[in-house]
């Protein structure tokens, strides 16, 4: 397996922590913590601390297999059941995902294309995009999700005199019920950063880059809600369903690039695809690591397509995702929080005789048939 460098899971940690928070997450966060919502970015990250430190564990003692691979090595039977389990979890984050940004695409950029239509093209995109393995998206993330930086921060430059700091009062006198409910809404978005240590080995995944990559998404995240609460104000905030994108809309420059938002979105449409695609890689990864002797790169159709039906399925418009926030953290909580440090207290390396040279003979055996079978296509589909 491949070995990224500190700045590409730097960026890819960024992508999968604020990736899909920010399209409508900041409105929720709004809704119950008023001018302080920025707080609740700053105490999901914090929640999110402790089961990072859990995968730092698990990954130093198993540096060349992904979470994944730990789970079926240390546990046959137990870590299979788990892994069904995570693969039901990941299959409804690809289709809730895959929902949000159909939507979105089909309210800014293709309001008369049926929306069956615009699902169908931007699974067929997700779906090379998880044919082409991790190393893709982790190359395409290299592009935009800087671009995606560099935009949030050029925007105050922008804005000027359109930023009304009174919308921040009171600043020391914070409704802790709000930020508290605003918190576990955001929480729900923001723990998809988990997800990385499942298609990552343990040298990949460190504890610098795991840290930088957090703390880069929670700075990224607090000021993408600060800036919303300034320009567009905490009263219309709370009840958008895409701030961000009305956040871009305030943009102009002059009266010929009126339509800005458009030149932005060409840009962070691609991040979102990008996040989504990884969603896809994920369910396919788990069940090749399920079952052995699965042709990983060819179920990612298969579930691409019960992923798209599922997003139509669960959720048939956006208001219930919007509504589903308070729930689903729970089962993310479960899962993406409490589930790491349980897996990082069973975990263990079989280390045994001749057990421990079999078994690294024969992963060493699956990594150079990976190879091979990687110099044979040029995109890099053996790595599924």
């Amino acid at each position: 397996m491949k070995q990224f460098t500190t700045r590409q899971i730097v960026l890819l940690g960024v992508l999968m922590e604020s990736g899909i928070t920010l399209i409508h997450a900041p409105a929720q966060a709004a809704d119950y913590a008023n001018q302080h919502a920025y707080w609740t970015c700053v105490i999901a990250a914090i929640v999110l601390c402790l089961p990072i430190w859990a995968m730092l564990k698990i990954k130093r003692r198993f540096p060349d297999q992904d979470l994944m691979q730990a789970m079926v090595s240390s546990h046959p039977v137990l870590g299979r059941a788990l892994l069904a389990i995570y693969l039901i979890l990941f299959l409804i984050i690809f289709a809730r995902d895959l929902r949000i940004i159909t939507d979105l695409v089909e309210v800014v950029l293709l309001p008369l294309t049926p929306i069956v239509i615009t699902s169908l093209i931007l699974l067929l995109t997700l779906v090379f995009m998880a044919k082409g393995g991790i190393s893709t998206m982790v190359n395409m993330a290299e592009i935009f999700v800087p671009l995606l930086i560099v935009t949030l921060l050029t925007m105050p430059l922008f804005f000027g005199r359109n930023m009304d700091f009174s919308m921040l009062r009171p600043y020391l006198h914070p409704e802790v019920e709000g930020v508290i409910k605003g918190s576990w809404r955001m929480l729900g978005y923001m723990v998809d950063i988990m997800i990385v240590p499942f298609v990552l080995p343990g040298k990949s995944y460190n504890g610098r880059s795991a840290w930088f990559g957090h703390l880069t998404g929670t700075v990224y995240m607090i000021l993408l809600v600060l800036l919303s609460e300034l320009v567009i104000g905490v009263p219309i905030l709370s009840r958008l369903f895409y701030p961000s994108y009305e956040l871009v809309r305030q943009l102009q420059l002059t009266d010929f690039l009126d339509r800005f938002d458009l030149f932005v979105a060409a840009l962070t449409v691609p991040t979102f695809l990008i996040k989504i695609g990884v969603d896809l890689y994920v369910t396919s990864l788990a069940i090749k690591r399920m079952f052995t002797h699965a042709w990983g790169s060819l179920m990612v159709w298969p579930v691409g397509l019960l992923g798209y039906v599922c997003s139509f399925m669960l959720f048939s418009n956006t208001v219930q995702i919007y509504d589903f926030s308070r729930e689903w953290t729970a089962v993310m909580v479960i899962f993406f929080v409490f589930m790491p440090l349980v897996l990082w207290m069973l975990l263990r390396p079989k280390s045994k005789g001749n057990d421990n040279d079999k078994s690294s003979s024969s992963r060493e055996r699956d990594r150079s048939e990976q190879k091979e079978g990687q110099q044979g296509s040029e995109t890099g589909h053996a790595q599924l």
